[in-house]
């Protein structure tokens, strides 16, 4: 028979048990690194989260208003990859499990919203994923979308001291989160002031993907991250869960992604060249570009035909250049920097007088360099700035107009060759140039695009 001093003896053990086995299994640090938590391999299952701790451990990537691509030198994805990445690698710990949650803010229309909440999950995970190593690329995540994320809002104004908290908190409460019926409430609340401050003093940090990742520590003879802190989860749900920011099961979103851009030289089309005048040189370019990689694949043709038959000046040539590229942004992003090498082949025929004509075939090959900035907020329109350096080699002959031998003007141009017919031979003159080969500011467009499927559905 269990006396009351048995019963509470095996309630303080059992009371024991648990607050060692919680203390066993998260690692309390101070907030650097709040989204990275570290338990125990023994530990199977992950603490609960209520909203108000996911917020308060969790970080991420804040995007403008309706973007859902990150941005190749955004902070936080630099930190990631420059601090946190290197520990993953190394094997120290093991990924166990990525939370992410994309929301966006209130303003722009629900449809859109509910898009570029679950965009900006998959953009997310994606960079998060990019550069682990295989035993990681396929690490369970839990992918839950925000439509419009008034939960966060009121935890801003609430760790802000926002007069206005309360009002807000209680319209939160009075429709459930209901993303609909706050919209219309906050908009109406003071005659739409309150609206408009929202909208610049918090409504940019909701724009928002967000994560938590989970590691396990393997074995004792490894120490925990000490750089990477942990966080301290509470236990004070301010803000409780509502089935409203629960994913659901949705369609398939699709992104329109570049896949050819075609490109003309802006110098070219206005060349001016000396002894002939103003021969713009037409010049067209193909660049594919691959769905994940640094590199391109650019093909351009650049074909001036001008011809002046009164004083016998000539400007023409085919010139066919493959280009092979590398940008340096993220895998996918080709914007900013690059470096190129590129073979080229041409034909020209070039007349500047009556006495100064050549005509042959060349070839080369070289290194070039650029920068790529979108012009427009789609970035289907592109600016360009790029310089070439390489050694090009050339076959020609000189000719003259009429006869050379018996200077009768017959109205046909002839090889300038004094000697012998039988001891001419086709192309005896040659020239070699080293330095540079090109010289650009491009404008570039997107002319086919690639539907690519960024996430099949979301999953909490």
């Amino acid at each position: 028979m269990y006396t009351f001093r048995n019963i509470l003896t095996l309630f303080l053990l059992t009371l024991t048990t648990a607050i060692w086995a919680q203390e066993e299994s998260i690692y309390k640090h101070d907030d650097r690194y709040s989204f990275i938590v570290v338990t125990k391999d023994t530990v199977k299952d992950f603490p609960p989260m209520s909203d108000e701790e996911f917020y308060g451990a969790s970080s991420g990537v804040v995007f403008e208003t309706g973007v859902s691509n990150i941005s190749a030198n955004d902070s936080f994805i630099e930190m990631y990859r420059n601090e946190v990445l290197p520990y993953i690698n190394s094997g120290h710990l093991q990924l166990r499990k990525i939370f992410v949650r994309g929301a966006a803010s209130p303003e722009g229309s629900y449809a859109t919203n509910k898009k570029l909440g679950i965009l900006r999950s998959q953009a997310l995970l994606d960079e998060i994923k990019r550069d682990l190593r295989f035993q990681y690329t396929n690490v369970d995540a839990e992918v839950s979308n925000v439509i419009e994320d008034y939960t966060y809002l009121c935890l801003l104004m609430r760790n802000a001291s926002d007069p206005d908290y309360a009002l807000v908190k209680k319209y939160f409460d009075e429709t459930g989160g209901d993303e609909v019926k706050m919209k219309t409430r906050l908009k109406a609340a003071k005659g739409g002031a309150l609206w408009q401050r929202l909208l610049k003093e918090y409504f940019p940090q909701l724009r928002s993907a967000r994560l938590i990742l989970w590691f396990a520590e393997p074995d004792k003879e490894h120490t925990p991250i000490a750089e990477l802190p942990i966080p301290d989860f509470g236990r004070h749900y301010l803000i409780p869960v509502h089935d409203s920011l629960d994913s659901q099961r949705i369609d398939p979103v699709y992104e329109r992604r570049h896949l050819v851009a075609l490109r003309t030289n802006l110098l070219y089309d206005a060349f001016y060249m000396p002894g002939f005048g103003f021969a713009p040189m037409w010049d067209a370019q193909l660049e594919y570009y691959p769905l994940d990689s640094h590199y391109t694949f650019n093909l351009e043709f650049t074909n001036p035909f001008w011809q002046k038959w009164d004083s016998h000046q000539f400007f023409q040539f085919r010139d066919y250049r493959f280009e092979l590229r590398r940008y340096f942004r993220k895998k996918g992003d080709y914007t900013g920097f690059y470096a190129s090498t590129y073979v080229e082949n041409t034909v020209f025929g070039i007349g500047l007088s009556d006495t100064k004509g050549w005509q042959g075939e060349g070839a080369g090959a070289g290194l070039q360099g650029g920068y790529v900035l979108p012009v427009n907020r789609k970035g289907d329109l592109r600016l360009e700035f790029h310089a070439g350096l390489g050694f090009f080699y050339t076959l020609f002959d000189p000719y003259v107009y009429g006869n050379p031998v018996t200077g009768v003007e017959d109205g046909l141009y002839y090889y300038d060759f004094l000697g012998s017919a039988n001891k001419f031979k086709e192309r005896n003159h040659s020239f070699s140039w080293f330095g540079p080969t090109s010289l650009g500011v491009s404008l570039t467009y997107d002319i086919l695009y690639r539907r690519n499927k960024t996430i099949k559905e979301a999953v909490r």
